[in-house]
């Protein structure tokens, strides 16, 4: 009888606990779902130290020369935070474990104007970046999600500047006769990490919010350059941008 009594109270228990897996906040199936989105991530960069203008990064004008007339206080509108305009999309391989990729590009530009001698002066900044990314997911309640994971890949940092004068002509362009217009592309490529947290809310059946904060860890090193994306050249000092980075996703999908 004892026993009897013992298996009955085991059968119980155990269909009072899997009766309860269904009131649970989150769910317990594999869920193989995913979204995709307009990712715009926030970077705390200074441009104007980050991008190897000048060796000392002082007051001695861009390329430590004044070249084309800029100096660091027409460097100040580089600072503060630059903004990557990008697409990130996800989905889960299991329960807990989640794949996705990054892609974007942000760009900051500055001019001067010197009417004695009737040119413009621009310079134009440009961080390009593609990645994918890894991370395992901890669900909170059926429409929250916590996760904390990495996007891995790779940047590409682009410096432009020209001075131009007025009424330039297109076929002198090609002959190399023009000695009044300068155009110069710099840019170098560098494997980027950037370790993240992440809160996902999903608001409606297939629409929801994707917020995450990380640290973004990527070096450009000083003999990665390419000038005008054919020649080798080296550069001052190496470029470091490693920063605090904000990424703020809308997504669509289940």
């Amino acid at each position: 009888m004892t026993q009897r009594i013992r298996s009955a109270g085991l059968l119980l228990a155990l269909l009072t606990g899997l009766r309860g897996q269904a009131d649970l906040p989150f769910p317990t199936e594999e869920y193989f779902g995913g979204g995709i989105g307009y990712t715009p991530m926030f970077l705390q960069l200074n441009l104007a130290q980050v991008f190897p203008f000048n060796a000392a990064g002082d007051d001695a004008g861009l390329l430590g020369d004044n070249l084309l007339g800029f100096t660091a206080e027409d460097l100040k509108p580089l600072d503060g935070f630059m903004v990557v305009h990008g697409a990130e999309g996800f989905g889960n391989i299991t329960g807990n474990w989640r794949v996705g990729a990054y892609v974007g590009l942000g760009a900051k530009s500055i001019s001067k104007a010197d009417s004695a001698t009737n040119t413009r002066q621009d310079l134009k900044v440009t961080l390009m970046t593609g990645n994918v990314s890894l991370e395992m997911v901890v669900p909170v309640f059926s429409n929250l999600e916590v996760s904390a994971g990495s996007l891995f890949g790779f940047s590409r940092g682009i410096i432009q500047f020209a001075s131009t004068a007025a009424n330039p002509d297109w076929n002198e362009q090609f002959q190399g006769t023009d000695t009044t217009n300068i155009t110069v592309s710099l840019s170098g490529i560098f494997f980027s990490f950037h370790p993240y947290i992440a809160i996902k809310l999903q608001f409606l059946n297939r629409a929801g919010l994707r917020m995450s904060a990380g640290y973004q860890v990527g070096t450009l090193p000083a003999n990665r350059w390419k000038l005008n994306d054919f020649q080798d050249i080296i550069a001052p000092s190496k470029s470091s941008f490693n920063a605090l980075a904000v990424r703020v996703m809308l997504y669509v999908g289940i």
